[in-house]
């Protein structure tokens, strides 16, 4: 499990390379929630997807993307904030080969 560093900020664009797979990640909130686009190598993965306690943000199998992205709440299970982003909530990387803990739930 990889954690991946994110700023405390309403909208943030950023690359990282996730086992061998160059992604662009946004993050933008809207209203109560959190929402993450994907770009793996060029291609769009997911767009408004839907951030939430545990669940893969990846909604899809896809063949372009592997491994799974997930949002974790320190605190509980509360669907992530941009103020809390990096103290509170985290966004963790699970590489293909890596078994899912029991908190996430999807």
């Amino acid at each position: 499990m990889q954690e991946i560093p994110i700023r405390a900020l309403p909208r943030q664009e950023f690359n990282v390379l996730l086992d061998d797979q160059q992604c662009t990640i946004i993050l933008y909130q809207r209203g109560l929630y959190m929402y993450m686009d994907l770009t793996v190598n060029g291609e769009l993965v997911t767009a408004g997807a839907i951030c939430l306690d545990g669940a893969n943000l990846v909604q899809y199998p896809t063949t372009k993307f592997k491994g799974s992205l997930h949002f974790a709440d320190s605190l509980g299970t509360d669907p992530p904030q941009y103020a809390e982003l990096n103290t509170r909530f985290f966004l963790l990387y699970l590489s293909e080969d890596e078994e899912k803990p029991e908190w996430m739930k999807y």
